[in-house]
């Protein structure tokens, strides 16, 4: 990758001030009371480096920070606007906060709010890419609070174990809204294997986009993920319902400006003379102006319908007519067998994931038994993680797959509950259906174990039928 030409420096800082200003815009609007909620990005701009070597068919799967990468992507203040309004005219139809981007057509996956829990479906979009044999790749973000979350470790496991084209950055701010981290994340506390991870010093912007640009090309090239952690600093409170005076000193937010990837990469374009003070000057008083313009005609966009409130929870089943099994007898076992063999024949973007399931075992009742073996690019064994199997299964949903995932037993399905009532059951409604989830998660229930107790003979469907955007279908085991 070429090195930045003076065009793309300057490029660069107008995102970089787009993004900053956009920021500035929403704390002025909120605090005039004209809006709800502020979620700044102030100081975790120089990420928008990154987005300058991504290619149209790559991926984003950001978290409410990444403003900067987000703008850099592509998306428009405009329309950040309107979303900081939560306007009908956004890529959720107004259903998500502030921050909380999402733009189908230019592949930036729908932020949920749960901390760590876009990193799953990243993954299950990169294995999609991956199976496609594709050179493009996927980018996800975290902040460093979030890297103490399960999700978390599981992502890097299967990122490392599938070596997939993913790209993860830890934006470390050193803040979980007030607690301090630097000493309690997982790279400090030697959890993480320190080789890994490329920390960066997220104020210098040439050197987020140097490391990024040699990351890159070997994640295209085939060689698996790569890890980034970035040190930068939050110049703002953690949101508008914040205030970071109560818990940071008076000392520590001075020294703040020393460490703003705006100030030093505008510093940095001035010492090199590709701008002069006063040229960036006009710059930074022209992408002000235009933004307050483009919030105000946002202000007075359409607003989303209430008739909509029901749209897009989940799409209709299709009507299925042809025959799998002639009429006869048949076990359960045989039967779910056979039709998950006629979904892999049928269609070869059908992936089958789960414990066990891959032969000589096929499966704990050998309900895929021989499928692995007829279908081995389709059918495969998961990590004993259930968040992973439902975490990747959104992914490689969204990505457009069609993952078929079996839990061995449903009773399991409670450590990845958060994927499935955060990610899946919300994707298509929280993104208007521009993102879906056409997903099945299989999984048997009640058992022929007289001692099978709470976790092989419980019937949870009940709990589970009271989340929008779930279709269920039981058939009990004899």
């Amino acid at each position: 990758m070429p090195a930045l030409s003076k065009e793309d420096k300057l490029r660069l800082l107008t995102t970089i001030l787009e993004s900053r200003h956009a920021d500035l815009r929403e704390q002025n609007l909120n605090r005039q009371g004209k809006g709800h909620f502020h979620v700044s990005g102030m100081g975790h701009e120089a990420l928008a480096a990154v987005s300058f070597l991504m290619e149209p068919e790559d991926y984003i799967v950001p978290y409410y920070r990444d403003r900067g990468l987000i703008i850099g992507r592509g998306m428009t203040t405009h329309e950040l606007g309107l979303e900081y309004f939560a306007k009908r005219d956004t890529g959720s139809r107004g259903r998500q906060m502030p921050s909380h981007y999402s733009n189908a057509k230019l592949h930036i996956w729908s932020v949920p709010t749960p901390t760590g829990s876009q990193l799953l479906p990243a993954c299950g979009i990169a294995w999609g890419i991956k199976l496609d044999r594709k050179k493009n790749l996927v980018v996800t973000t975290v902040g460093d609070a979030a890297t103490r979350q399960g999700d978390f470790f599981e992502a890097v496991s299967f990122a490392k174990e599938k070596k997939l084209p993913l790209l993860l950055v830890v934006e470390d701010n050193a803040y979980g809204i007030s607690m301090p981290t630097r000493k309690t994340n997982p790279l400090a506390l030697g959890v993480l294997q320190a080789s890994d991870w490329q920390q960066i010093d997220g104020s210098d912007v040439q050197k987020v986009y140097d490391t990024a640009t040699a990351a890159m090309e070997k994640i295209r090239a085939g060689n698996g993920p790569a890890f980034f952690w970035v040190k930068m600093e939050r110049l703002s409170s953690h949101t508008s319902s914040d205030d970071q005076k109560l818990y940071r000193e008076e000392g520590e937010l001075r020294a703040l400006e020393k460490s703003d990837p705006l100030k030093c990469w505008r510093d940095q374009l001035i010492e090199e003379g590709i701008i002069t003070a006063e040229e960036f000057a006009k710059i930074d008083n022209d992408i002000k102006e235009r933004i307050r313009r483009e919030y105000s005609e946002a202000e007075k966009a359409e607003d989303p319908s209430p008739n909509e409130l029901l749209a897009n929870v989940a799409k209709l089943p299709p009507e299925i007519d042809n025959e799998i099994l002639p009429p006869g007898n048949y076990r359960i076992g045989d039967t779910v067998n056979k039709t998950l063999r006629a979904g892999l024949e049928e269609d070869p973007n059908r992936i089958i994931f789960g414990e066990d399931i891959e032969d000589p075992k096929g499966g704990v009742f050998r309900l895929t038994q021989k499928l692995s073996t007829e279908f081995p690019n389709q059918v495969f064994n998961s990590p004993l993680a259930e968040s992973t199997i439902l975490g990747v299964g959104c992914g490689l949903a969204a990505y457009g797959k069609r993952p078929v995932f079996e839990l061995q037993f449903i009773d399991f399905i409670y450590p990845g509950f958060n994927q499935l009532i955060t990610n899946i059951s919300t994707l298509r409604w929280r993104s208007f259906g521009n993102w879906k989830c056409p997903l099945v998660i299989y999984a048997p229930y009640g058992a022929y174990l007289p001692g099978g107790s709470l976790w092989h003979s419980q019937a949870n469907e009940s709990a589970l039928a009271h989340y929008p955007g779930l279709s269920q279908c039981t058939a009990k085991t004899p």
